[in-house]
């Protein structure tokens, strides 16, 4: 099972590192060689996302910044499905309605979500107030990953992607949650 084959449209959100036991999972920027690698190395037979990639030969040219994609080490996997059942995308959750938005600035792409996610629900579940601020995909992430919950200490701060963001993206462009 590739992680990309179960999963169109990968976001980067990270949900999917977090429950993985094994490692198996990493996020890489969506346009980097070693992404690429992998996915090649790995695809059960050739998926359509593998032969993209060889196709294109677009890879290496974004650099930081650069759109975040899950990769799965088939090697390293057992095939748990703990990466594929807390994705925000396979396994939807409903997003709370938000009146006040927030700014998104590109530095928000440099954070390491999984890191992030494991701070924040260990916080809240501590009983900390405490503030998560993301994209839609990423307190989506954080919702599927709290049990399709959001704690009342937990504060959600929506980023507002601007329509140039989610345009120039793929994974963007068809967000399910906007």
């Amino acid at each position: 099972m590739q992680l990309l084959e179960r999963v169109k449209n990968c976001n980067g959100c990270g949900a999917c590192v977090v429950p993985c036991k094994h490692n198996a999972v990493k996020l890489f920027d969506r346009n980097s060689e070693e992404a690429a690698e992998l996915i090649l190395k790995y695809a059960d037979k050739q998926s359509a996302e593998a032969k993209a990639y060889k196709a294109s030969g677009r890879y290496g040219s974004d650099g930081p910044g650069a759109k975040k994609i899950a990769v799965l080490n088939e090697g390293a996997c057992d095939r748990c499905n703990a990466c594929v059942l807390f994705c925000p995308i396979f396994n939807p959750v409903e997003l709370p309605v938000f009146e006040e938005w927030y700014e998104y600035d590109p530095a928000f792409d440099e954070r390491d979500m999984p890191k992030l996610y494991r701070e924040t629900m260990r916080k809240a579940r501590a009983g900390q107030h405490t503030e998560f601020v993301g994209t839609l995909c990423q307190i989506a992430a954080l919702k599927s990953l709290n049990g399709d919950k959001i704690p009342q200490n937990l504060i959600l701060k929506p980023l507002l992607c601007s329509k140039e963001k989610r345009d120039s993206e793929p994974c963007c462009r068809e967000c399910a949650f906007y």
